[in-house]
């Protein structure tokens, strides 16, 4: 039905969108047709290099940086007497600036002259201005176009059809979106490909019809009682010769296996025999379990070693269909609740989840023992009487194998002896009762349908220019006339003519809505008006900026009365909109993007060297630990310093345990007091940047310190040399990674990069791949080589490890605020800061600092900026 819509909205001359026309310079249609033609940019205007800043380069920069030398592969002698924007040479002059700016040049080295403090004041101003002008000679007027990211698309069509976040599981296959300077959202990088379009018009069909009720029946709310009896399991008098999911007496289902992503489902096989979940919505679910055995089992296990001081965790899971049920399908499945068990008497845990149609919900042992293999090794320690020879053995056995046969002969004594599961006492979670009650509804129709229709039923009886038009309103994000919308209106009654219903061809036209360029693309408006944001451009700014959505409606109205036009006014709306949970958004965009959360499992550990990271579900703990971190500082107005170093963190029992935190019990995330010897303050200490920035076998100084220059000076190197090797670790641990680099440092290219970006990284080998405290390299015992964590900064401050690192940092916070604001900046408005941009950021950095370094403050002054609010 799909191309039915490209075909007949291809007829229209407003927009030339179909498929057919895909091929030929599609995005290049879509933008023409979204706003009014803009004017090029003019000729960049050459500009001539002030005599002082020569000067100053020639004095205390050419020994390292001239003829005889070019330290960096940068050299400043030959800089041309004319530049224009585009010129290597202009690049070239903002590093030496940012360099300059950082303290880092010129070196505090005894053979180098240094300038006073005056000079290189003048030395800053007079090239600040000078990039400026260059900027702002070379600067394109036209508009930032900027497609929405898949983010952001499934959260407006979430919100412009008030469906849950779950139907856009489908938009996973969509095309990744391209990655500038960290971002997925800059304008000039989101393209838009024929594959792409067609899945847009693919989705908003479905989108339409799952969200509209014309002719469907209220689903009627059921209950099903399911008893212990009732899962999947072995039943105890059928002598189960494992015990991994075993029905006990007809009374319950016990456990004694578990994965954080379980393989093997626990579910109930005639609801799904019947289809599961009969009609989507919401389900209120009800389990009754217990803990059996954790402490009293008499074991000696290294397994259960943990238990001692974490209680056994049931999780509650939805298979979006019955077939995701089967063996090794988890990928697809939705992790709803995770609940700590009590020790012996059950309790009951509610849950209230969504459903689609066909859903079946099942549940683990999240955090049990991995494998069978544990239950086999507890078994040949205490119950040797009870072990048989397994299917491969006796395969072996039957092939000849002397050993094999020798280990079945010898088992076979124990056939006719107890059943492991008649004697095995470990732990083990019991599960008494699963209830499941739903549909809830609420009203009817749902809001979904009411949002679009109102209470009406029959689509042959709506007024479509109104629907068509409040939709449109909506969906393009500002007010829209009947005369802009009427093709729509045509559009459908031209399908009803044809014979479609007047149901099928009104959802026809607001899935055309929903793939038209005014709707798939912020609208910024055209420079020849000006070059401040209309209302409504800056209220789809800020939506964006602070929920990854579209305006609400009290921020439309906002735009309409002119209160966002007033620095009070918009101030009132981000502080609402960062009360609204809509703002998690934010929270967990921004961090996945400036931080690279996002890559975090990209480069997976070994999971033998460290299988505590996928036993304990470390990397989603990561993400929460660091999202939970930074949502603290916005909702508290807490200074920015905490990112660099602070003396709390947010952890659980397994988090804690992780970073050798003590006392710290269950399973949800809480603020908790950091000691000195915990070594986990800011950013630097938590285990998603120290587990992205190592490649899941070792650690790597440069990777972690071009992290640090990147995300927390502002300052990322250039590219290696293309014809100098990369450096392989040692994993035998003969050598160290310092001594590699020295080595690595004899390349002239490299040495001087190198002095940049390697202190930072040895700071931080403390930390193993996957953020794990250690003072010693992996190696054979007794030749464990001892981390060295000391380094020297260009500037010439010293530290020994990471503690002192993060001193010299906190010192620096000026810089690192305004980074965060250039950071900051880049995302809210979709394209790269420019050097017009950095007078801004540093007055809105040095505005905070003077009230305290909040961060939410530091939200409000990048949300009141010029350049925030400028196209």
């Amino acid at each position: 039905m799909n191309r039915q819509i490209s075909n007949a909205i291809a007829d229209q001359s407003w927009l030339a969108f179909s498929l057919r026309h895909a091929k030929r310079s599609l995005q290049t249609v879509l933008l023409a047709l979204l706003l009014p033609a803009t004017s090029q940019g003019a000729t960049a205007d050459e500009h001539k290099l002030a005599p002082s800043v020569t000067k100053y380069f020639q004095q205390f920069c050419y020994q390292c940086h001239g003829e005889t030398s070019q330290k960096g592969d940068r050299r400043l002698d030959q800089l041309p007497a004319v530049i224009s924007a585009d010129d290597d040479a202009a690049l070239l002059l903002e590093e030496a600036l940012d360099a300059i700016n950082r303290g880092d040049m010129p070196p505090s080295k005894s053979k180098i002259a240094r300038p006073t403090e005056s000079q290189t004041k003048h030395f800053v101003s007079s090239l600040t201005d000078y990039l400026s002008q260059l900027a702002e000679a070379g600067a394109t007027q036209s508009t930032v176009m900027r497609r929405l990211n898949r983010f952001e698309y499934a959260n407006t069509m979430r919100d412009i059809l008030q469906l849950t976040p779950e139907f856009f599981d489908r938009t996973s296959d969509f095309p990744v979106d391209a990655i500038k300077e960290g971002f997925d959202n800059q304008g000039e990088s989101l393209s838009l490909s024929e594959q792409q379009l067609e899945r847009y018009l693919e989705v908003a069909e479905a989108a339409v019809d799952a969200a509209t009720s014309f002719d469907v029946q209220q689903p009627s709310p059921k209950e099903w009682h399911f008893h212990g009896s009732d899962f999947n399991g072995v039943h105890s008098y059928q002598r189960a010769p494992v015990t991994w999911r075993l029905i006990v007496d007809n009374d319950y289902l016990e456990i004694g296996h578990g994965q954080p992503s379980e393989r093997h489902p626990n579910f109930v096989p005639s609801l799904a025999r019947a289809g599961g979940a009969p009609a989507e919505g919401w389900y209120t679910i009800k389990v009754r379990a217990a803990a059996a055995n954790r402490l009293n089992h008499g074991y000696d296990h290294r397994e259960f070693d943990r238990f001692k001081t974490q209680r056994l965790k049931l999780a509650l899971w939805v298979a979006p269909e019955a077939k995701l049920l089967v063996k090794n399908a988890a990928d697809q499945r939705r992790l709803s609740a995770i609940w700590e068990l009590p020790d012996g008497q059950p309790q009951e845990f509610t849950q209230r989840v969504w459903l689609n149609k066909g859903a079946v919900p099942f549940i683990s042992w999240t955090n049990g023992v991995s494998s069978k293999g544990n239950i086999r090794l507890v078994a040949e320690k205490h119950h040797p009487e009870v072990v048989r020879s397994t299917t491969t053995e006796r395969d072996a056995a039957l092939l000849g194998d002397p050993e094999a046969q020798a280990l079945v002969a010898r088992l076979a004594k124990n056939d006719n002896n107890p059943l492991l599961s008649e004697v095995y006492r470990g732990p083990r979670v019991r599960v008494y009762n699963l209830d499941l009650n739903g549909p809830e509804i609420d009203q009817w129709p749902p809001a979904s349908h009411q949002l679009l229709y109102g209470t009406q039923t029959d689509a042959s009886k709506l007024a479509l220019q109104s629907v068509v038009q409040k939709f449109a309103r909506r969906a393009f994000r500002r007010p829209v006339t009947v005369e802009s919308v009427d093709h729509y209106v045509q559009f459908i009654q031209q399908r009803i003519a044809k014979g479609d219903s007047h149901a099928a061809a009104l959802k026809l036209g607001l899935a055309a809505i929903l793939t038209s360029p005014r709707f798939l693309y912020l609208d910024e408006g055209n420079e020849e008006t000006g070059t401040t944001l209309a209302s409504y451009e800056l209220a789809s700014r800020l939506s964006y900026f602070l929920w990854s959505s579209m305006p609400d409606d009290e921020l439309f109205h906002a735009a309409e009365s002119g209160q966002l036009a007033t620095k009070a006014g918009l101030q009132r709306q981000v502080e609402r909109m960062l009360g609204d949970a809509k703002s998690n958004a934010f929270v967990e965009h921004f961090t996945d993007t400036w931080l690279r959360i996002n890559t975090l499992g990209s480069m997976p550990p070994d999971p033998k060297a460290f299988a505590s990271y996928y036993r304990d579900r470390l990397e989603d703990l990561f993400k929460q630990e660091t999202r939970m971190f930074f949502a603290d500082l916005l909702k508290n107005n807490r200074s920015i310093v905490n990112l660099l170093d602070s003396d709390y963190a947010f952890v659980n029992d397994v988090l804690a345990q992780h970073y050798g935190i003590e006392n710290i019990h269950g399973e949800q995330l809480r603020r908790v007091a950091l000691k000195p010897e915990h070594r986990r303050g800011g950013l630097m200490g938590q285990g998603s940047v120290l587990t992205l920035s190592a490649n899941g076998i070792e650690t790597s100084p440069v990777v972690r310190g071009m992290w640090v220059l990147e995300n927390i000076l502002g300052t990322p190197p250039p590219p290696p040399p293309p014809d100098v090797p990369a450096i392989e670790p040692d994993t035998r641990g003969t050598t160290t990674i310092r001594e590699q680099l020295d080595k690595h440092r004899t390349v002239a290219a490299c040495a001087d990069c190198h002095r940049k970006i390697d202190p930072a990284g040895f700071a931080l080998e403390f930390y193993d791949p996957i953020g794990g405290f250690r003072q010693q390299y992996p190696g054979r015992p007794g030749k464990r080589i001892a981390v060295d964590g000391s380094g020297q900064l260009p500037s010439g401050e010293s530290f020994e490890d990471e503690t002192g690192l993060k001193k010299i940092l906190v010192s620096r916070k000026n810089r690192f605020a305004e980074t965060l604001t250039e950071k900051l900046l880049t995302y809210a408005t979709g394209r790269s800061m420019t050097s017009l941009d950095y007078q801004e950021i540093k007055q809105i950095a040095t505005a905070c600092a003077q009230n305290g370094d909040g961060l939410r403050d530091l939200v409000l002054g990048v949300a009141n900026s010029q350049t925030f609010r400028s196209r």
